[in-house]
Order: C-alpha cells, then structure tokens, then sequence
C-alpha cells in the first residue's frame, strides 16, 4: 500500500501544478477589466452554473482513493494533509472543527468524492459536514459549533419580548 500511496501523492502534486492557472492572486488580477468580468463571470456559474463529479473537476477518480479500511492510521493522516491541499487548488475547504485529528478527516473526504460541485476560478467554495444538529453531530467531542448557536439562540428568543410596549424594545 506505502508504493500506491505515495504514486497517488505524486500525481496529486502533478495535477496540482497543472491546475494552478497563472500564478497570480485573486486580488492582482482583480484589478483588470478583463479578470474582473471573468471574475463576475465565475461568480454567476458558482450561483448558477452545472454542479459536476469532484472527480471531474480534480482528476481523481474515487476509486483511486483506497477505502479507510486498508489504511493504517498514519497512512489516513498523510492522505488527508495531500488531499485538502489539492482541493484547495480547485478552491474547495473543508470545513472541519480545528482539533479534528488528521486520520479522522479521511473518511469524510473520501466521501466527498462522490458528491457534485460547481467549479470554481477564483474564491472559495467551504464544504460543511456539520447539519448543526447536535443529536447527529459527525464529529462529537471534537465540535463546538452545535454549543455555540445554542447560545446564540437563547439570545434571539423573541418570547422575552411579547407583551412589551413598542417603546421597551431595544431595537
């Protein structure tokens, strides 16, 4: 497995190289008339434009990511540093918790792989796994975002604010 690995990782590296367009910035090339339409241009198919395979947009079949099952844990961590950095250079994130250990991430994205995105030149498209749900959190002990909209919605109870005079509410 150590040899498919580190070819898969070689032809990441390849792919990546390949798929970096010209090397500037968003921002330098921004500036032009001509970048700024192509710009809007990506942000209306970002909106609006044909969701395709990540195996289309990346060059990466799923079934050439190895199934989690035949990984060792180190083997899972090092895929998932390779991967989320080859998917940046198709302006994807994944958005996991930061303590999230590196092994665990693999699974989710090597599922990803099977999900359709739309395309993207320049920005970033952030991938969520978490529903906000915390019965169905997919990364419990790890999450705290469940934890953090409670909180914000304790703030917005708009109960507290019935029977209320007009002039007694603080908006």
């Amino acid at each position: 497995m150590h040899h498919y690995i580190t070819q898969l990782i070689e032809d990441l590296h390849e792919i990546a190289q390949k798929a970096s367009p010209s090397g500037k910035a968003e921002e330098e090339t921004v500036s032009d008339d001509e970048a700024f339409l192509k710009h809007i241009e990506d942000v209306e198919n970002y909106l609006h434009g044909e969701q395709l395979p990540i195996s289309e947009i990346t060059g990466i079949l799923p079934e050439q990511l190895p199934p989690p099952e035949k990984l060792n844990e180190s083997q899972k961590e090092q895929l998932s540093i390779e991967l989320e950095n080859f998917l940046a250079h198709f302006h994807f994130s994944l958005d996991f918790p930061q303590n999230y250990p590196k092994h665990l991430r693999y699974p989710f994205i090597r599922e990803f792989w099977s999900e359709k995105h739309t395309p993207m030149q320049f920005g970033t498209s952030h991938i969520e796994f978490c529903e906000y749900d915390k019965a169905n959190c997919p990364f419990p002990g790890y999450c705290t975002s469940c934890d953090e909209f409670e909180i914000e919605d304790k703030d917005l109870d708009m109960d507290k604010f019935k029977g209320l005079d007009e002039n007694e509410l603080p908006y």
